[in-house]
């Protein structure tokens, strides 16, 4: 038997997702759409990430009959997961559908009985409202204070609208005058990308024709439409305004939702700390943005915000302390779950036969490092099958190298030990069983 016969997943034939590095996406192309699918069958749905769906969720539910809702708060290390499982939770929240009729749920391997009640909780409250709709997106770090139009963008990418607000206002218009739909047929009837159209909108013709064919009153000719059109729907060179924010947020989920009411609603906000930076203007108005949304819309919506530090930790995070209340802190524990899980997990009918082979050579495994402080312990005997072929001592061995060559803790992340292991075992996966990953692997890895 060879290595790779004895695992679940080849290393050679199944390649890491993303080299293990999540990145949320609102695009619905065909690559996009096949990364989320591996990314989904290869989440570990335990521990603190099963823990901190759960928590944000029940919060959800439970403040669902109430004035405001809850912001959630993710922290941890750099490459941690928090991206993962925020966008894991974003799918999973709206149970997003793929062309064959699999969804997110049913894709995942193991989700915990208490999860599915709870996301079965979930989807009567969404029929009760106006369906279930997430939207996930990453702040750009630090680079514009235009906090409001940044965090709608996302909103308006989610649900298919252009994230210009001007384009965005006249699209949502033509909805409401029942007109889109022939619109959009004309522009592209007149052999023109309505999308492209769209980012001319004060000087497209097709456009104009397209609004002035839907109602005769709108204008007397091409040129005064281009006008009333840029007068109606300006372009903004700044921020808008906390009320104008609500009007088109209000607007866009009643669009998406059923019959016009609004959906029960996940606003998720990735890098959150790198795009408040130093900015006391972006925190605060960070703040006042969250608090509106919370506020003002009946408790159907819910932001779920992410950094590296806890919100103690750091002085311009204790701005959003009020208002972003659950706490979801990640931290290296999951790492060796989630390795062992995607990467390492074995076969059922090969586990007997690993567990002889080691425990046949079990007084060669226990002599490597012995004497020292990562040397053989007792825990090791209920793990060293579950690592195989990566043995418990040379996991330590590479943990304790990683602490003292990078101080940072840019390798010791979530999705560098992922790639570092997929790598290694790949090496090795033609080998017959009974090989062991070599533990000088990581310094050819690290360089």
């Amino acid at each position: 038997m060879k290595i790779k016969d004895a695992l679940q997943r080849d290393p050679t034939a199944n390649p890491l997702v993303n080299q293990g590095q999540a990145r949320i996406s609102d695009t619905r192309d065909e690559r996009t759409q096949s990364e989320l699918r591996g990314e989904l069958e290869t989440f570990v749905c335990e521990g603190q990430y099963a823990d901190g769906i759960q928590k944000i969720i029940r919060s959800f539910l439970d403040n669902l009959s109430k004035t405001s809702q809850r912001g959630a708060w993710v922290s941890g290390f750099f490459g941690s997961g928090k991206s993962h499982l925020l966008k894991m939770l974003c799918h999973l929240w709206q149970d997003t559908a793929f062309p064959d009729g699999a969804t997110a749920r049913s894709l995942v391997p193991s989700v915990p009985e208490d999860l599915r009640a709870l996301l079965r909780e979930l989807d009567t409250a969404g029929r009760r409202a106006g369906g279930l709709i997430a939207a996930a997106g990453a702040l750009p770090s630090g680079t514009t204070d235009n906090v409001r139009l940044t965090i709608l963008a996302i909103l308006l990418r989610a649900v298919g609208l252009p994230e210009q607000y001007p384009q965005a206002r006249f699209c949502l218009w033509l909805h409401s005058q029942g007109q889109f739909d022939k619109a959009k047929a004309a522009v592209e009837a007149a052999g023109r990308s309505f999308e492209r159209e769209l980012n001319n909108l004060y000087v497209s013709g097709p456009i104009a024709r397209a609004v002035m064919a839907g109602d005769a009153d709108f204008a007397k000719s091409e040129a005064e439409a281009k006008q009333l059109l840029k007068a109606q729907f300006p372009p903004q060179a700044t921020d808008i305004t906390t009320e104008q924010f609500l009007s088109v947020v209000k607007d866009v989920l009643r669009l998406r939702g059923r019959d016009g009411r609004l959906p029960c609603a996940l606003l998720i906000l990735d890098e959150v700390q790198q795009y408040i930076g130093d900015s006391q203007q972006r925190a605060s108005l960070l703040t006042e943005v969250t608090e509106a949304v919370s506020k003002q819309l009946d408790s159907h919506v819910m932001v779920v915000a992410a950094g590296q530090s806890a919100l103690t930790d750091i002085q311009l995070l204790t701005y959003l302390l009020d208002r972003f209340t659950i706490r979801v802190p990640l931290s290296d524990a999951e790492v060796e779950t989630v390795t062992r899980k995607v990467l390492l997990q074995k076969k059922p009918t090969a586990v007997a036969d690993v567990r002889a082979l080691l425990d046949k050579h079990a007084g060669e495994v226990s002599r490597q490092l012995q004497g020292t402080r990562i040397g053989e312990s007792i825990e090791d005997h209920a793990i060293v099958v579950d690592d195989y072929p990566l043995l418990p001592v040379r996991r330590r061995f590479w943990e304790n190298c990683f602490r003292q060559i990078d101080a940072a803790g840019t390798h010791s992340q979530l999705r560098s030990q992922l790639r570092i292991i997929h790598d290694a075992v790949a090496k090795v996966s033609e080998r017959p069983l009974g090989s062991v990953v070599p533990a000088d692997d990581l310094f050819e890895a690290l360089a």
